[in-house]
């Protein structure tokens, strides 16, 4: 479950007692935040269970308190331990941001990367990209983390990632354009709507709508509602392969991006909608962030394949 973590409010006496912490106990004590669990982070870190509970035990007696409520093999964190996650994910930022600005003096990139993506463009933009970013850096590396729309925003605020694909405008994030896509109306096959180049939005008030969940369902109901459409819902589903199926077995018509059905069952037909509607996609940096060295050379391939695309 995603926390608000405030970087403020570790009082003096907690911060006195940070002396003797190790990058390795940070790390620890951010993957178990991070994975829900200390059996999870041994799995992530490829440690025993009891090496990353001693890890974590150790910044407890440090800092004089329980660090994570556990239960059932699940471990939360407490109010102390929201506050020294905020401060350890920026430790190791910066530990690693240092570690890359060293060997970028050397003109070599690398260092990991957290990415949070959409599961439509993780499938369909990412690999060209990621395989772009390997042979011309392959020092690099990249964890990419899948999520719907808001919680790509909160993880980039938060930290938990250092750079998302997100769509539409953010306040205080600093966007670079990724690819521009195209939202597309879905109909059944054998549906009068499927005759048509393209659907006017207006057509779909009158059929049972199926509403996407996976996030850009704020914007395919302002596209519609701009144009004076309220749709009839009568289903809201956050998988875009379920809404593909329901709508080839005729329970309604939907809206949904061009990304996230790259592939559609011959029961269904995807046109575009009159007027044409889009979402615009950015990789985002988190707000008053200096981009490390690897993060500024994945923005660069991005921008060079985009710029690439573009010419061909």
């Amino acid at each position: 479950m995603a926390m608000t973590i405030r970087f403020d409010v570790c009082d003096a006496q907690c911060l006195s007692r940070m002396g003797a912490m190790t990058e390795a106990q940070l790390r620890a004590l951010v993957t178990v935040a991070d994975a829900g669990g200390f059996a999870q982070a041994a799995r992530r870190l490829h440690m025993s269970q009891p090496g990353v509970s001693r890890a974590v035990r150790a910044l407890e007696v440090e800092l004089g308190g329980d660090l994570f409520v556990r239960a059932h093999g699940v471990a939360a964190p407490t109010t102390l331990g929201e506050r020294v996650l905020a401060r350890a994910r920026a430790i190791l930022s910066e530990a690693e941001a240092i570690r890359q600005e060293r060997d970028e003096a050397k003109g070599l990139a690398s260092g990991h990367i957290r990415l949070g993506s959409m599961p439509s463009v993780s499938l369909a933009i990412l690999p060209t990209l990621l395989a772009r970013l390997e042979r011309r850096h392959p020092a690099l590396s990249v964890t990419v983390l899948d999520g719907h729309d808001d919680e790509l925003v909160s993880w980039l605020r938060m930290g938990t990632v250092d750079l998302a694909v997100v769509a539409g405008d953010h306040d205080g994030l600093a966007l670079q354009p990724l690819v521009t896509d195209e939202l597309l109306a879905v109909v059944p096959a054998g549906h009068r709507l499927a005759s048509r180049a393209a659907v006017r939005m207006r057509d779909l008030a009158e059929e049972p709508f199926i509403l996407t969940r996976a996030g850009c369902e704020r914007l395919v109901l302002a596209t519609l509602a701009a144009h004076g459409v309220t749709p009839n819902v009568s289903h809201e589903v956050s998988e875009a392969s379920a809404i593909l199926a329901m709508v080839g077995e005729q329970l309604g018509v939907s809206v949904i991006p061009a990304l996230a059905a790259p592939s559609p069952p011959p029961t269904v037909a995807l046109r575009s909608l009159t007027p044409r509607a889009e979402r615009r996609l950015s990789l985002a940096v988190a707000p008053n962030h200096v981009p490390s060295p690897a993060v500024r050379a994945f923005l660069a391939e991005a921008a060079g394949a985009i710029d690439s695309s573009r010419g061909s």
